[in-house]
C-alpha cells in the first residue's frame, strides 16, 4: 500500500512524495519528535534565509513565473487555431486573458482566495468565496479561474499548486512565504512513513531524548531479569555463577555494539579508529599508492573484524579502546573493580567456578548484585558520554 508524505507550509502544500522522502531545505537540527509529530520544522525567518542561499528570491521567481506564462500562453493560443469545442474556446480565451494581464503579485494576491474557495467547495458554503470574487478585477477573477482549473499543464509541468508557474518547489515556497502569518511553520511529517515501515526513525534523535542508548535500554532490561532470577534461587551456587558471568557478558556486548555503531557510522570517529587504535594500526602494511582505492573499500570490513576479536570485558582493552576512540572516559575506580570482576568470571567460564589454584570460588547472590551494581555503573557512565555527542 502507498503511503504518502509532504512538505506543508502553514495551510499550503509544497512538495509530497509516494512511499519515500527528500530533505528538500532541511537538515538533521530541523529533526523534531514530538508526540505523534517526526520529522522536520523549521520557521519563517529560517526557510527566508535558506532560500536566498539558494539564490530564491522575487527576481528569480517573477524570471519563472514569466517563462511558463509565455509558455503556456503560446500553448493556448495554438489550441486556439485549432477546431475547439465553445466551451474549451471560451476557456483557454479567459486563461489567456487571465495570464497576460497578471504579474507575480497578482497570484500572491490570488493563491490564498483559491485556498479560501477550495476549503469552502469542500465544505459546501460559498458565501465567502462570493465576496472575495466581486472585490477582484475581471482580469484577476481569469486567473483565478485558471488557477483553480483542471488544466493539463503538458508538457510544461510546475511545481507549485494551483498552477503557480515556477521550476521548483523552493519557488513556490518563497510565493507561500509572501502571505503566511509570520508565526507559520514549514515541516515534512514523516510518521506516516515510518508507521508503515518505508523509513527509520530518527533513532539517534530518539536516544538523547531518551537520555539513552537503545543498547543500555535493551542491557538494563537484561540486567534486571538476571538479577530478579538470581534472587529467586539464591541459595543454587551453579545459578549464581552463572548469573555473575552473564552480567559481565552483557557488559561486553553492550561496549561491543557501541564501539561498532560509533566507528562505523560517524567519520570522525572511524578516522581516529584508524589512526590512534593500535590494535587495527600495527596489523596494516604500508600501502602503494595504487591500492589506496581497494584498501578504503575494504576498510568497513576490516574495522568490522578487528572490533570482532577484540575483548570487551578485558579492562586492557576497554582503556585501550574507548578513551583514545570514543573520547569516552572510564574513572579508575570503574575499572578497578571491573578487574577483580573480571577474573571471577574467568574462573568460572575457564574453570567450572575454581580458581587457578584450584580452590572453589564461590559466588553469592550478594557477589551477584554487586557486579550487577558494577555493571550499570559502567554502562551509565559510558552511555551518557554517548548520548551527549549523538547530535554532535
Amino acid at each position: 500500500m502507498s503511503t504518502w508524505a509532504g512538505i506543508d507550509f502553514g495551510k499550503y502544500s509544497i512538495e509530497e512524495w509516494q512511499n519515500t522522502y527528500h530533505k528538500w531545505l532541511f537538515n538533521d537540527a530541523d529533526r523534531v519528535r514530538e508526540g505523534d509529530f517526526i520529522g522536520y520544522r523549521i520557521d519563517t525567518e529560517t526557510l527566508k534565509r535558506r532560500l536566498e542561499l539558494q539564490g530564491v528570491n522575487r527576481a528569480s521567481v517573477e524570471l519563472e513565473v514569466n517563462e511558463f506564462k509565455g509558455l503556456w500562453i503560446k500553448d493556448m493560443e495554438d489550441l486556439l487555431t485549432e477546431t475547439l469545442a465553445t466551451k474549451h474556446r471560451e476557456e483557454y480565451s479567459c486563461y489567456i486573458d487571465g495570464l497576460k494581464s497578471c504579474s507575480l503579485n497578482s497570484w500572491l494576491k490570488l493563491i490564498p482566495i483559491a485556498a479560501s474557495m477550495q476549503k469552502h467547495e469542500i465544505t459546501g458554503s460559498c458565501d465567502e468565496p462570493s465576496k472575495l470574487l466581486s472585490s477582484l478585477t475581471k482580469a484577476e477573477q481569469n486567473l483565478l479561474k485558471f488557477m483553480c482549473s483542471e488544466y493539463d499543464e503538458y508538457p510544461n509541468y510546475t511545481a507549485g499548486g494551483y498552477h503557480f508557474p515556477c521550476l521548483s518547489s523552493y519557488s513556490y515556497a518563497w510565493a507561500i512565504l509572501q502571505f503566511v502569518t509570520p508565526n507559520s511553520v514549514c515541516e515534512l511529517d514523516i510518521s506516516p512513513l515510518i508507521d508503515s515501515g518505508w523509513v527509520d526513525d530518527f533513532e539517534d534523535l530518539a536516544e538523547y531524548q531518551a537520555g539513552q542508548t537503545k543498547f543500555s535500554e535493551r542491557a538494563k532490561i537484561e540486567i534486571q531479569d538476571i538479577t530478579k532470577l538470581s534472587e529467586s534461587f539464591k541459595d543454587n551456587n551453579v545459578l549464581q555463577r552463572l548469573s555473575y558471568s552473564g552480567l559481565v557478558t552483557i557488559l561486553e556486548a553492550y561496549l561491543a555494539d557501541i564501539a561498532k555503531r560509533q566507528v562505523l557510522n560517524k567519520d570522525s570517529i572511524k578516522r581516529r579508529f584508524v589512526e590512534n587504535f593500535d590494535a587495527f594500526s600495527k596489523n596494516q602494511k604500508n600501502l602503494k599508492v595504487t591500492e589506496v582505492f581497494f584498501w578504503m573499500e575494504q576498510l568497513d570490513n576490516q574495522i568490522i573484524e578487528c572490533l570482532d576479536n577484540l575483548s570487551f570485558h578485558n579492562v586492557k582493552t576497554i582503556k585501550a579502546f574507548f578513551p583514545s576512540v570514543l573520547l569516552v572516559k572510564i574513572s579508575d575506580d570503574l575499572s578497578d573493580r571491573l578487574a577483580v570482576a573480571e577474573i571471577t568470571r574467568h574462573d568460572i567460564v575457564h574453570r567450572a567456578g575454581r580458581t587457578k589454584d584450584g580452590k572453589s570460588n564461590e559466588v553469592t547472590l550478594a557477589d551477584v548484585k554487586a557486579v550487577s551494581t558494577l555493571v550499570l555503573d559502567i554502562i551509565t557512565s559510558v552511555d551518557s558520554q554517548i548520548v551527549d555527542g549523538i547530535l554532535v
